[in-house]
């Protein structure tokens, strides 16, 4: 029985995309209620390109969710130190255990600036991808994600002293 409850790895995206969603409308209504009505006689170039960049964030919102959506069969956990340390930790474990490890590095490639990639642990049937989270320039926890068959005695206690 495992030490630890994950959580599917789609979670937080769904967060993130429901707040950046309603922030994003939120904003909107305001702008159109107060700004838009008196602007759009004057400059209606300025409230179309309004109209367009919120249009935009919202968009971003459902593409996370999308992303979200992608990982819904995936384990996850949030782990408050940082991933350069958890990564070294875990891939010493499997080394000791003398598991065949392959260590990559994450594309940072439509992260949004939302995460930070650390490392994408690849193994015989599964890997373990290692991403900082973040709320704008501040850290939030370090996602710790289990795709496929990986074998999770190896690191569940380190990881339960430290969730």
């Amino acid at each position: 029985m495992s030490k630890i409850e994950y959580k599917p790895e789609s979670r937080e995206w769904y967060v993130v995309s429901s707040l950046i969603i309603a922030l994003s409308l939120f904003c909107y209504f305001i702008v159109a209620w107060y700004a838009l009505p008196d602007q759009s006689e004057v400059f209606p170039l300025l409230t179309t390109a309004i109209n367009f960049s919120f249009l935009l964030l919202g968009l971003s919102g459902f593409f996370l969710a999308f992303q979200g959506f992608n990982f819904r069969n995936n384990d996850a956990l949030l782990v408050p130190l940082e991933g350069e340390e958890i990564a070294l930790k875990i891939e010493s474990l499997f080394l000791e255990k003398n598991l065949e490890i392959k260590v990559q590095e994450c594309s940072s490639l439509l992260d949004m600036g939302l995460w930070r990639p650390i490392k994408l642990l690849v193994l015989e049937k599964g890997e373990i991808e290692i991403k900082e989270l973040w709320i704008s320039a501040f850290f939030y926890r370090t996602q710790v994600a289990i795709r496929g068959n990986v074998p999770r005695e190896v690191f569940e206690e380190y990881l339960a002293s430290l969730v």
